[in-house]
């Protein structure tokens, strides 16, 4: 049967891949792959090879370790691995920055659904404020973005735009204008159903987004 994606490294461009597709023309007269995806080396930070001559291996292991598997899933989403991919102390600690930013987020959004149950409180579209519905309306946009995105393995756009709506939309913008009205209006007002109505969309949406990258975190959030 024809398989649905080969995954390999460059190097196998005159090797697996090659000899496969000879074969399978030749048996079956067509690729025996539907798509093809070949990614490039890791290297370190200077582009050179790893090697323990050079002391320059970063192992995946120890990353777990100290990190956590999820920094090392982002540092992977966030590389576009059509070329070498480089890694080191540094760049993983500039994902783990990332990962803080959207970990803290997803936090703020889920403490602000404190006391809301979307059985009986969410608003229907028409009866939320305009700014709450410009939210959800940009979050479906995003959503669309981002499921091409995945269907043509450009995870390291995934990470630029998820990482850039935690950080600029919503904590630059809208998480910061809606705190007022969170705080300072009655539990049940429609002003903070209709935010608290927008912050469920939005959790929703970014739990499955990141849910492929950071399995972890979105199992815990999703719980």
């Amino acid at each position: 049967p024809r398989a649905d994606l080969y995954l390999e490294g460059s190097d196998q461009h005159r090797g697996w891949f090659h000899s496969s597709l000879l074969t399978g023309c030749m048996l079956d007269d067509h690729a025996p792959y539907r798509e093809l995806l070949t990614h490039g080396f890791v290297v370190d930070e200077n582009g050179r090879k790893m090697s323990k001559s050079l002391n320059n291996v970063v192992a995946p292991q120890k990353v777990n370790d100290s990190l956590g598997a999820d920094i090392m899933r982002l540092w992977v989403s966030a590389t576009d691995y059509s070329g070498e991919m480089a890694v080191s102390d540094q760049i993983l600690q500039r994902s783990a920055d990332a990962y803080r930013r959207i970990r803290n987020t997803a936090r703020f959004l889920l403490s602000n659904l404190s006391g809301f149950n979307p059985a009986t409180d969410i608003l229907p579209a028409e009866e939320m404020l305009a700014l709450d519905r410009w939210a959800v309306d940009r979050t479906l946009l995003l959503q669309r973005e981002l499921q091409e995105h995945y269907g043509e393995y450009r995870f390291w756009n995934v990470y630029s735009k998820v990482h850039n709506f935690c950080v600029q939309e919503l904590g630059g913008f809208y998480l910061d204008i809606i705190k007022d009205r969170q705080y300072t209006t009655a539990a049940d007002s429609t002003a903070r159903r209709s935010c608290q109505t927008a912050l469920f969309h939005i959790s929703e949406a970014l739990v499955r987004w990141i849910a492929p990258i950071l399995a972890f975190t979105a199992d815990e959030l999703w719980q």
